[in-house]
Parts: structure tokens; sequence; C-alpha cells
């Protein structure tokens, strides 16, 4: 399958409105840890045994950037609007509750759920 990714422009844009939106300490932290992250869901397409699905790798840019903290802040934000932003590009969505997205960031970011069953999250998820 062909995919659709978020660019690196589009990444520095999401993280820039959150912190305008909700507030927070602008910066990066970690440049390298930022591109890591964005680059992981190509990497699982390149190299994942077997092909990961449209959830697997909207869990990669989830989880990537919620634990490698490689902004200053915002960046739980930022990966939960990054991996619906994937989701989107390639015709899906998520239905959830608002409270349950919140602590499923918080779990994310707390290193409580592997990447794995982030994706089983979010295939649980998609509408």
């Amino acid at each position: 399958m062909t995919w659709q990714w978020v660019l690196r422009e589009t990444l520095f844009a999401v993280h820039d409105k959150q912190l305008a939106v909700h507030g927070g300490l602008a910066g990066i932290r970690d440049l390298n840890a930022v591109e890591s992250a964005l680059n992981r869901a190509r990497n699982l397409d390149s190299y994942g045994k077997p092909p990961p699905d449209v959830a697997d790798l909207a869990a990669a840019y989830i989880y990537g950037l919620a634990t490698s903290h490689g902004f200053s802040d915002g960046y739980k934000r930022t990966a939960w609007v990054m991996g619906r932003l994937f989701l989107m590009l390639n015709n899906q969505t998520l239905v959830f509750e608002q409270v349950e997205a919140i602590n499923f960031m918080l779990s994310v970011a707390a290193g409580d759920l592997s990447e794995n069953q982030v994706a089983d999250w979010v295939r649980r998820h998609l509408g």
C-alpha cells in the first residue's frame, strides 16, 4: 500500500499550534529524537515483518513522539494530533471519548503501554 506520510514541516507546525492554543514551554529538547520519532512509521513500513497496517503506523507516530520527549513541552498533544493526522491522510478516523484519549496518552507517555499496545488501542478505535 502507498501511505500518505506526515511531513516534517507539518510536525513542527502542529507542535507550534498546540503550544499557541494550549500553552507550554516552546523549544526542542532533542532534535534527533523528534526526527527519529517522525521517521519511525516510515521505517516500520520499510522493514516491519509482517507488513504494518494503518494502526501500526499511527501508533509509531504516537508512541515515538510521546515517549521520545524531544520537545520541551507539548509532546503528548503533538503525538496525539500527529497520529490522528496520519490516519486522516489515509482515510481513517478514530472514535473515542475525550477522557479516554487523555488517559490513553498519559499512559503512552508514562511508558505504561508498548508500541504494540498503542497499535491495538488505535485498531479498536478506528471508526
